[in-house]
C-alpha cells in the first residue's frame, strides 16, 4: 500500500529527506524555572545558583525532584513523631495535674448550668 501511494508513473519516488534528526527535534533539555534552581541547590546537584546551565536534561530534573521530594517526606515524618512525643507528654503532665478532659467538662457542664439557674432566677424575680 505505501509503495503504491508513492508511486507516479511506475517509477518510486522516495519520502524527502528531513533536514533535523530526532534528537535535534525532541532535545531532552529544558530551561529552569526559578523553583526548578532551587530544586536543584536543595538537592545538592548544583552548589551555587551560578553553577546550573542554561538548559537542564528532564531526568536531572526528575532526579533533583525525587530526592527533594524524599527529603521533604523524612521531614514530614520527623515532625509528626515530634508532635506525638509533644502530645504524650502534654497528656501526662496534664494528667499529673488532675487536668484531664472529662474535669474540664464537668466544670463546663457545672458553670453552664449556674449560669442557666442565675437567668431562671433572675426571671423570676421579675
Amino acid at each position: 500500500f505505501c509503495s503504491q501511494a508513492n508511486q507516479t508513473e511506475g517509477k518510486v519516488v522516495s519520502p524527502p529527506q528531513a533536514k533535523y534528526t530526532g534528537q535535534a527535534l525532541y532535545r531532552s533539555e529544558r530551561r529552569p524555572t526559578s523553583f526548578d534552581k532551587r530544586v536543584l541547590l536543595w538537592s545538592g546537584r548544583f552548589k551555587k545558583e551560578e553553577d546550573i546551565p542554561e538548559t537542564v536534561s528532564i531526568e536531572v530534573m526528575n532526579k533533583a525532584r525525587s530526592k527533594v521530594r524524599v527529603m521533604t517526606c523524612y521531614v514530614m515524618i520527623a515532625l509528626t513523631i515530634l508532635g506525638c512525643i509533644g502530645m504524650v507528654i502534654s497528656g501526662k503532665k496534664a494528667l499529673r495535674e488532675d487536668n484531664t478532659l472529662v474535669k474540664r467538662n464537668m466544670e463546663k457542664k457545672a458553670r453552664w448550668k449556674a449560669e442557666k439557674d442565675l437567668a431562671e432566677a433572675a426571671l423570676k424575680q421579675q
